[in-house]
């Protein structure tokens, strides 16, 4: 069976996160490991928020995204200044999540130093906050920064991971998908003009689906595997926190971006 691992925060130390870069399971879930009285001060604070669009308008949310800037460097880099003013009011007076995820997978990795990655003297955005409302979804896609992300210095990364924070749940829908498939180039024949990969591509794939999230979870895969969002189909709004680890393994180094 290809099913993720998941424990409760309090069982984090028994946790080998090598077992996400070696593929072995398609992610970690980890139970309660954000405070859910700070998820709903965020969830309160991002409903009274500016939120830009992506996927022409389909999707909102706070934040660049690095894979929709692609050949707009300039762009990006501005609007990673912007977002980090905006995580620190919506953040202010709380734990910052994006440090608490910061801590808990440096822990893991003691020999490794862990940052926000830069270039150029230019921050790259910590983290993207997601607003997925009643009807929307993301399609089957996938997040490789070496392939999408070549106009980037980051691009050279060894390995990399995703994590994505629970800040609020719909009643219904918003499930996690995952094929045990991953992306190869010759792939590319099966992408949609405007976002994602035509269901032909995965159709004889293994599928691990990951429902009944809570506020505070947090969920960490391999984004090279291909997978989606179902659509939500409750009234109230989904929020998560997504942010990307890259890995250097000689140089014993892991950078943050969104």
């Amino acid at each position: 069976m290809w099913e993720p691992l998941v424990v409760n925060y309090s069982q984090l130390d028994k946790v080998s996160f090598e077992s996400i870069l070696s593929e072995k399971i398609p992610a970690i879930v980890i139970r309660n490991f954000y405070d859910k009285k700070n998820c709903q001060t965020i969830a309160s604070r991002i409903k009274n928020y500016n939120h830009s669009d992506f996927q022409n308008g389909k999707l909102k949310h706070i934040g660049p995204y690095l894979m929709s800037n692609t050949t707009n460097k300039k762009k990006y880099f501005e609007d990673a200044k912007d977002a980090q003013r905006e995580f620190e009011k919506i953040f202010d007076g709380i734990k910052n999540p994006i440090t608490h995820i910061y801590e808990s997978i440096g822990d893991k990795f003691p020999d490794h130093s862990i940052s926000l990655a830069r270039e150029f003297k230019n921050d790259y955005s910590p983290a993207i906050i997601r607003i997925h409302e009643k009807g929307k979804s993301i399609p089957i896609h996938k997040d490789n920064v070496r392939y999408e992300g070549k106009e980037y210095a980051l691009s050279d990364v060894d390995h990399q991971i995703s994590c994505i924070l629970h800040l609020q749940e719909s009643e219904s829908g918003g499930d996690l998908v995952m094929y045990n498939k991953q992306w190869k180039k010759q792939d590319e024949r099966f992408r949609n003009i405007d976002f994602g990969y035509t269901s032909r591509l995965i159709d004889s794939s293994q599928v691990c689906k990951m429902s009944n999230f809570n506020a505070g979870d947090l969920v960490v895969m391999n984004p090279n595997y291909y997978h989606k969002v179902t659509e939500i189909t409750g009234n109230t709004p989904r929020f998560t926190l997504g942010m990307f680890l890259g890995f250097y393994r000689k140089n014993c180094k892991i950078v943050t971006w969104a």
